[in-house]
């Protein structure tokens, strides 16, 4: 009996527990085998098999959670973030869940493909939350703007994100941008760093295409390139 036919009749209670010590081998550097994992993944993409995907969990929310917090250190404001770590991992495993689909799941050779696929999916949940985030403080930096209470940046050397946030870098970009269209396209551009068709899903009140988003930062960035003022506040 080859070793795939082998894994294909093994139970998933088995499976789990031999994914769960080739996992531990491969953590302490030692030689492993990662097809039980694999088997396990293939049981709850391709068959759907319920008890298969309780297994994954169970095996890789470790996994995932490192991941999360790995990006949290890099990022200081991310306890800003009102979802907990358990929301973030369940967000990502449900959006593996649904868009991993049996049919790329197939064109996976080997476990290592899979877990890109799924790191991907944590990424994807951390971005779109982070964003969600960073758009709640930029409406309220606009609201305070509007009376007057921008704050300054924190630490010398900004980036031309922190610049945006100043109150004295806002204050002068202010005076060269026509009306808030123009303000949102700045800051969506470089701070959120959302693409144009992002910007349209993130503030479907303000623009209607894509083709108004492009040709807004277009004016917008041709505008300030030739300001001789802006180059040198920024120098």
């Amino acid at each position: 009996m080859s070793h795939k036919i082998k894994l294909q009749k093994m139970s998933v209670e088995d499976l789990a527990q031999n994914c769960a010590q080739e996992t531990k081998s491969y953590f302490s550097y030692q030689s492993h085998d990662t097809s039980y994992c694999f088997e396990l993944f293939r049981r709850a993409i391709s068959q759907r098999d319920d008890s298969a995907w309780k297994a994954v969990l169970v095996q890789y929310k470790p996994s995932v959670a490192r991941w999360v917090n790995r990006w949290a250190d890099k990022h200081p404001d991310f306890p800003l973030a009102s979802t907990e770590e358990e929301d973030f991992i369940a967000e990502a495993f449900e959006r593996f869940w649904k868009y991993f689909t049996p049919e790329k799941f197939n064109k996976s050779q080997k476990l290592e493909d899979v877990l890109k696929y799924l790191k991907m999916c944590v990424n994807g949940s951390i971005s779109d939350i982070w964003r969600k985030m960073r758009r709640r403080q930029f409406d309220q930096e606009l609201q305070d703007g509007e009376e007057g209470e921008m704050h300054d940046p924190a630490e010398p050397g900004p980036t031309p994100e922190e610049l945006l946030q100043s109150n004295e870098f806002w204050q002068f970009i202010q005076t060269r941008l026509k009306d808030r269209k123009e303000y949102i396209i700045v800051y969506a551009s470089i701070s959120l760093a959302l693409s144009p068709r992002q910007i349209i899903a993130e503030y479907p009140d303000v623009f209607h295409d894509v083709n108004e988003v492009y040709q807004c930062k277009a004016n917008v960035w041709a505008r300030l390139e030739r300001d001789p003022d802006l180059r040198e506040f920024t120098q």
